[in-house]
């Protein structure tokens, strides 16, 4: 496997990259930022406004970053040191993600039908039960990103049905938000976080982000 260092040269300055940051109350925060190139193994991601508030995040952990590079991406372990401001986190990359362990990280845009529910309790006063549906913008074996016109009543033990493109039954799993965005008027961002679910149904989940993948790159290479 490649050093770290000669990774970090060939990536662009500017290059799109995804990566989830652990928040000091078990939440993931799966933010969209662009690569700025420090000495290695030094980086610096920037981030639209108020993308996250420093006093959420778990400095010093480990975050999985997925870099864009040559129409890829290249998917680093890194360590979160700090900010540069209200915009700029600043990490240390630590090691390239093994391919045994790139499967816990994988991610790829797909729109599909997504119906997220809460079941309230009998003795639950203060909590009332809900639906809504939507659709996903991407989807990996740990989390789903997607787009509903309503803004989730609550955040914790959501039930998501999941419509997987070849699979008969929708996947069900149990999930918790950990960001909520509003893009504009009755439309929501929300990411979450697989919180329960299946090892038969994360397998479908990878399976699916993969054979979509695929199908992508197939498109382009026919655009070229």
């Amino acid at each position: 496997m490649a050093r770290i260092d000669d990774i970090l040269s060939k990536l662009d300055n500017g290059a799109p990259t995804v990566v989830d940051i652990p928040g000091k109350r078990d939440e993931v925060f799966r933010c969209d930022a662009l690569l700025v190139k420090k000495e290695a193994p030094g980086l610096e991601l920037i981030f639209s406004p108020n993308a996250w508030q420093l006093d959420d995040l778990q400095l010093g952990a480990n975050c999985p970053l997925a870099v864009e590079h040559n129409g890829r991406h290249v998917n680093l372990i890194a360590r979160l040191d700090g900010a540069n401001g209200d915009r700029r986190l600043l990490f240390t990359a630590r090691e390239p993600i093994a391919p045994e362990t790139l499967r816990d990280f994988f991610r790829v845009g797909i729109n599909t039908t997504i119906e997220a529910q809460y079941l309230a309790g009998p003795r639950e006063i203060n909590n009332r039960s809900w639906k809504i549906s939507g659709t996903t913008i991407d989807l990996s074996g740990s989390g789903v990103l997607a787009l509903f016109p309503e803004k989730p009543p609550s955040n914790k033990h959501i039930q998501l049905n999941i419509t997987v493109p070849e699979e008969e039954q929708p996947i069900i799993c149990l999930a918790n938000v950990v960001r909520t965005y509003r893009v504009r008027k009755n439309r929501y961002q929300v990411a979450f976080h697989f919180e329960n679910i299946s090892a038969k149904a994360r397998d479908q989940l990878i399976s699916c982000c993969f054979q979509e993948q695929r199908r992508q790159l197939r498109e382009n290479v026919r655009t070229l």
